[in-house]
């Protein structure tokens, strides 16, 4: 009714119409955003749930890396262990060898069970 009064008293129709027009798609706006911000304000809920279960299975997995790890440093050291090993095991060592000639050089002895 507010209108009425108003278009008969200003000879300004066309503004008032556009004005109009403009609030009302204005408020078609306003609806559109606030249902995309209740959207966005779910989806970053649900998103900060995930990144803690991450987080939380991060910590897991660290520890088991750390774990890990040590068992990894535990296996090299095995490792080099065997490697000179098997570098022993694979060179002739000279003074064994002359310790075991020593011992054929010397005459047999008789072994006798009684």
């Amino acid at each position: 009714m507010w209108y009425l009064i108003f278009y008969l008293r200003y000879e300004h129709r066309d503004a008032v119409g556009a004005l109009r027009t403009y609030l009302k798609e204005a408020n078609e706006q306003i609806q559109y955003l606030q249902g995309e911000l209740d959207e966005f304000t779910m989806q970053n809920e649900i998103l900060k749930e995930k990144t803690t279960e991450l987080l939380d299975k991060n910590d897991e997995l660290n520890g088991v890396v750390v774990e890990l790890s040590k068992y990894y440093v535990h296996i090299k050291k095995a490792s080099e262990k065997s490697e000179e090993l098997s570098k022993y095991l694979t060179e002739p060592d000279e003074e064994v060898e002359e310790k075991i000639i020593k011992q054929l050089q010397k005459e047999p002895v008789e072994k006798k069970f009684f």
